[in-house]
């Protein structure tokens, strides 16, 4: 009898635990089709066939474990019109489908033609990622990755966007002719060991926009205190005149700029002394955590154009505050979208000055006043211009 009792409550136990599992599982499904018809109720995908607008998509659902590595990589070569609409929509479809979000950018062959990638991509995702763009017949890729890995991605959405050129310059090498200036490309390793020999003799350029090298920079590096890519590219030609027998060094952030600087000068006959640092700061990033017995040349931050704002290389902290003067070197937008000055500001300000870089943008933010003032590049780009005012 007791063991005929214990057979039924063994039975009913095991009954109720597959019972429980089902109901379980059932409700894990039903969670799962909630999220993915919301995603898709959310995501925004422009139709390929209006070249007007990029194609873009929302941020993925993925897992909470998941976690991101941001990759760069630029490939300059000839691309047709036809070819550079069929990569837009290979791409876009291909890495939606893995979660990566990011900003690529595609030119065709009547200016600086090829691909400039900025992407962050789930860490399981990445070796798929590499060999699907190592197959889209561009040539050899070199990516690079960032220096952290990050629990949620640095960019919001996916957006692949066709444009005129790659770099904002004319009067450039043909993409499939800029390759053959491979002997003024120097890897990290060979850049860190010519600096370190020339010390302050070196003539250093840096290349990208003032806001970035005010957060963080190579030592002895000259500021092109300019506002465009092409008043940079007139002042570094006055340079190498002046000084037509000495070795000019250029960096930016990926290679890119510098590479586009290369063919521009290669193009005009002069620039054979001018060398630049391949794979840029972020490669010299990598280069030196896989060295840590080496010295950090640079110092600061990396500017890095994603909601990062920049990615640490040495703890170094080089810029101030705009509005206070204290040691800051985090950039943020200005609050007012009519400003959206990118400028730094430490946490005391931006809780006093509400998100805002000056008293007229606070109080347009708040109401108190109106915004009259016609768009002007340059002052969106100098803090000093509106800060003040």
């Amino acid at each position: 009898m007791n063991r005929q009792l214990a057979s039924r409550i063994l039975l009913q136990s095991s009954w109720q635990g597959a019972l429980r599992r089902s109901f379980a599982l059932s409700s894990s499904c039903r969670r799962f089709c909630t999220n993915v018809e919301n995603h898709q109720r959310h995501s925004s995908t422009h139709h390929p066939n209006n070249k007007s607008h990029p194609i873009s998509s929302s941020s993925p659902i993925t897992s909470a474990a998941t976690r991101y590595r941001p990759v760069s990589f630029y490939r300059l070569t000839p691309l047709s019109k036809e070819r550079v609409e069929q990569l837009r929509k290979q791409i876009f479809d291909q890495l939606t489908t893995w979660g990566v979000v990011g900003r690529i950018y595609l030119a065709p062959e009547q200016g600086i033609s090829g691909i400039n990638c900025q992407i962050a991509a789930p860490i399981h995702m990445l070796p798929m990622v590499r060999q699907f763009f190592d197959g889209l017949d561009m040539g050899q890729i070199e990516y690079t990755e960032g220096l952290e890995d990050l629990d949620t991605p640095c960019f919001r959405k996916l957006r692949v966007m066709i444009k005129k050129n790659l770099v904002a310059i004319k009067d450039v090498l043909p993409a499939n002719e800029i390759e053959i200036q491979k002997e003024q490309h120097l890897d990290p390793e060979e850049w860190h060991r010519q600096l370190s020999e020339k010390g302050s003799d070196a003539i250093l350029v840096d290349m990208r926009n003032h806001y970035e090298y005010d957060i963080g920079r190579f030592d002895h590096a000259i500021k092109m205190d300019v506002d465009t890519f092409r008043e940079g590219l007139d002042e570094l030609e006055r340079m190498m005149l002046a000084r037509p027998d000495k070795e000019v060094y250029m960096y930016c952030t990926g290679g890119i700029r510098c590479t586009a600087t290369s063919s521009y000068f290669a193009n005009k006959g002069i620039g054979k002394n001018l060398k630049m640092l391949k794979g840029g700061i972020t490669a010299y990033g990598q280069y030196i955590r896989q060295n840590p017995k080496e010295q950090s040349l640079f110092r600061g931050k990396n500017f890095t154009f994603d909601d990062r704002r920049g990615e640490r290389v040495t703890h170094d902290v080089l810029a101030r505050c705009f509005q206070c003067g204290a040691p800051c070197d985090v950039l943020h937008n200005c609050a007012n979208t009519q400003c959206h000055l990118l400028f730094v500001q430490c946490d005391v300000c931006r809780t006093r000055m509400n998100k805002t870089c000056s008293d007229l943008c606070r109080q347009v933010l708040e109401g108190k006043r109106t915004w009259n003032m016609e768009y002007d590049y340059h002052r969106q780009i100098r803090p000093s211009l509106l800060c003040n005012e």
